[in-house]
Order: C-alpha cells, then structure tokens, then sequence
C-alpha cells in the first residue's frame, strides 16, 4: 500500500507541475458551484494524462481518459489525530467527524471507476484539489454501491486510512475499502465505529509524524 500511495504522490505532483507550466491554458478556474468545479477538474485531466503516468492515476491506457465521465459525489468527513487520541470507550463516535472542505468525485468509463478527481471549497469558490487515489476510491465506489448507497467517505490523514462511513440508526459504521496489515477487519464489511477505533487508537498513539 506504501508504494502505492508514493506513486500517487508522484503523479499528483507531476499534474501539479504540469498545470503550473501551462497555468493559462490548463488550470481549471474556480467557481461557485462543485459539480462544475469537477467537471473542470476532469477536463484537466484528459489533458494531462500521459504515457508516463496513466497506469499511476488507474487507467488501464492513456486514451481511456477522453471518455471518462464522473460519477455522484462523496462527501468527505476527516477524523484528526488530536481528537482519535483524546476518544474515550462509549462516546460518540459520530462526535470524531469532521466534515471535510474538499469533495470526492469517482472517475469512470464504460461505468466502471478507473480514478477520481477531488475539489476544494474556498473563500473564492470550488477549485481543484487533486487527481488519482485510483485504488481508494474504486473501493469506495464498489461498497457504496453494494450496501450504503448514501454512504460518505472517512479518512483518517494522519494515518492514510480511508472508510466508507454510514449511519444505522444514528450508529457510525466503517467498512474497510483496502486492505490494510494493521487492521484486523475484512475488506467490505461494516463495522461498528466503535470497533475500528478501539483498534486504531493504539496505532494513533504510537504515530511518530512521519509519512505512513
């Protein structure tokens, strides 16, 4: 999982240098509405992927991206290290979320998620955030799709950790969309909050600072 997140990390820093060499003609302006900010971001996209990098952002060719389309959203919600530290057994784990700034797009063609494209929300308006994180968000969309239809996003930055979050009757559940060593849950399966962070506190309180 490490080397993959590196080559995203990668690719995203070449799109970034490629926008900034071609700022007037390839970066996508920012404006008041997140769908169209997406799909800004998608048609940058197209323009930007290459020979070089269409494997790392989940494209199966370099051509496959002039046909891609962008599915509904996923709202993003972050749980920050300060707040997994201080969770005490039988709070609220509702209480951990933070709703996110940025909004997660899924790539597809052919109706299948090859990547995604991520905005942010600015003073100024909706504007890119980043390109990629093709294995996350394909996990993402499959669970969506197979049992939580209104399901959102939940990352945990400090620890590279993402999950499909849903509610049953006000009860936060996680289900694992990668797999992940540390963890001793299945891929796909819903689990009680409660749960996955009993498990994850250890690894948050052990966390040195340094990129996971």
């Amino acid at each position: 999982m490490r080397s993959q997140r590196w080559i995203v990390m990668i690719a995203a820093a070449l799109l970034a240098a490629g926008c900034a060499q071609h700022r007037g003609e390839n970066a996508p302006p920012q404006t008041g509405d997140a769908q169209q900010a997406a799909s800004n971001a998608l048609a940058t996209l197209q323009k930007l992927v290459t020979e070089q990098n269409y494997k790392a952002l989940g494209f199966t060719s370099p051509d496959e991206v002039k046909s891609a389309t962008l599915a509904p959203p996923l709202a993003l919600y972050n749980i920050g290290l300060d707040r997994l530290k201080g969770y005490q057994a039988g709070q609220d784990a509702n209480a951990l979320l933070t709703a996110s700034s940025e909004t997660i797009y899924p790539v597809t063609v052919g109706g299948q998620v090859r990547s995604s494209v991520t905005v942010v929300k600015k003073e100024t308006g909706y504007t890119t955030a980043s390109f990629g994180n093709a294995d996350i968000v394909k996990g993402l969309s499959r669970y969506r799709s197979a049992n939580t239809p209104d399901g959102f996003a939940v990352r945990i930055p400090a620890l590279s950790m993402y999950f499909l979050g849903n509610r049953v009757e006000n009860r936060l559940m996680l289900t694992p969309v990668s797999e992940d060593s540390r963890l001793p849950f299945r891929i796909g399966v819903a689990v009680p909050a409660e749960d996955v962070l009993k498990a994850i506190i250890p690894l948050a309180q052990a966390y040195n600072g340094l990129p996971m």
